[in-house]
């Protein structure tokens, strides 16, 4: 033990790893009545904290190994009454995080072990939900779904090399390939949500949380979803408008941040778009409602995938597109034609299009008046998109609907900016 460690400092790592014992050894006392228990784990918390503490390297690999042969022992004279080796596991874990704990040479390494030790302790209270969860709940198609998604998610994505690469610096494979995880995570999301809440709330859940990451992943997934399930158009009709609702409120929240005084002058087409939204999705919610009277039984999900990749890498392959026209025509046209690329931008993002305007006005090259309208034309023109996409995965049903929907909010938005000034 380090000669000038404190006694209190090392009664303090000594309670830690006891504590980390009490965590993991309570549960397991508590989860039947077999052995090692409570005082067992206790015990092996004790040796961990004690080798922490005297910070000998082959100590603590002697208490480790030994720790680990009295459980093998132990389990090989108890194996005809027990079925798995969680318990001997969790006796290991114990000694390395007292050891963790206790060290005084790793910063936070109290913190660390102890919450690590409460994590434990809760997925070994949850064994009968998670093994009811994996054998009875997910089937196989949806895991092996779960697998390819986290594949996309967390595996090609790190690979894949930073920075922009082609004329005019248009192809940045990382910002592709997150549009391709975000519209498979708004497929994924939303087939779990119905599977687990229900169809009418589920859809809305994954609505509401798809409009605040990108209404048109949302239209795309609904208009696949349009051709799988016609006779719930209406209520997917209704997802579609609850998502772009929440377009309106975050693209002022953006238009804010940047420039408080464009934000004043675009509150009033924005305001009464949403509010037209509003009135639309509790319409065509009212509709569906009186349309499955007496109500429908639950619409069961199993038979899809959860994970669709191909309708991601579509719309990937139309970004890249799309991105390329966009900055070719700004770097030919200039600032001059900034109302006129802004129907460009739009079909990328309208997010695209509210900073360079916001720059403009600060730079005094572009008045409010037309940076608001540059900012209308980018919503028409990603309504646009939308509607093209609506009809590349949808009905055509589900197309027309959505085209209706456009023109009230083209109409409304327009009204607002001509006889708001």
């Amino acid at each position: 033990m380090p000669s000038d460690l404190p006694v209190s400092s090392v009664v303090a790592h000594l309670a830690a790893a006891l504590l980390v014992g009490a965590l993991i050894g309570a549960q397991r006392e508590a989860a039947r009545s077999e052995r090692p228990g409570l005082r067992d784990f206790l015990l092996i918390a004790l040796g961990g904290g004690v080798c922490g503490i005297l910070e000998n390297p082959y100590l603590s690999a002697a208490g480790l190994a030994s720790t680990a042969a009295l459980l093998a022992v132990y389990h090989y004279e108890e194996r005809e009454k027990r079925a798995g080796i969680t318990t001997e596991f969790a006796g290991v874990a114990t000694f390395v995080l007292a050891l963790l704990a206790a060290s005084a040479q790793i910063r936070s390494g109290e913190p660390i072990a102890l919450g690590t030790a409460i994590l434990i302790a809760v997925f070994l209270e949850a064994k009968q939900r998670l093994q009811h969860l994996l054998r009875e709940t997910i089937t196989e198609p949806e895991f092996n779904a779960t697998l390819a998604f986290v594949t996309v998610v967390l595996v090609i994505y790190p690979l894949l090399p930073e920075g922009t690469y082609g004329p005019y610096s248009f192809f940045s494979p990382r910002q592709v390939w997150m549009f391709v995880i975000l519209i498979s995570s708004i497929s994924y999301v939303g087939y779990f949500l119905e599977k687990f809440l229900g169809e009418e709330r589920g859809l809305v859940y994954t609505s509401i949380l798809g409009g605040l990451a990108s209404t048109t992943a949302v239209t795309l997934h609904l208009g696949r979803l349009s051709k799988e399930r016609p006779e719930g158009l209406l209520g997917l009709m209704r997802g579609f408008l609850i998502a772009n609702s929440v377009q309106f409120p975050r693209a002022f929240l953006l238009i804010v941040v940047v420039n408080p005084d464009l934000a004043v002058a675009c509150a009033w087409p924005l305001g009464f778009m949403l509010i037209a939204a509003i009135l639309m999705a509790y319409a065509a919610g009212w509709m569906a409602k009186r349309a499955t009277h007496p109500p429908a039984a639950p619409a069961r999900v199993e038979h899809e995938n959860p994970f669709q990749i191909r309708p991601a890498l579509q719309f990937g392959a139309l970004f890249t597109l799309i991105v390329f026209l966009t900055k070719a025509a700004a770097a030919r046209a200039g600032t001059q034609a900034f109302i006129g690329t802004s129907l460009l931008g739009g079909l990328v993002d309208v997010a695209t299009v509210i900073a360079p305007a916001s720059d403009l006005v600060q730079a005094q090259t572009l008045s409010i008046r037309a940076a608001e309208l540059a900012i209308l034309l980018a919503l028409a023109s990603n309504a646009a998109l939308k509607l093209v996409l609506a009809a590349i995965s949808g009905t055509r049903a589900f197309t027309l609907r959505l085209f209706g929907a456009f023109l009230l909010w083209a109409a409304v938005g327009g009204a607002a900016y001509v006889f708001t000034r």
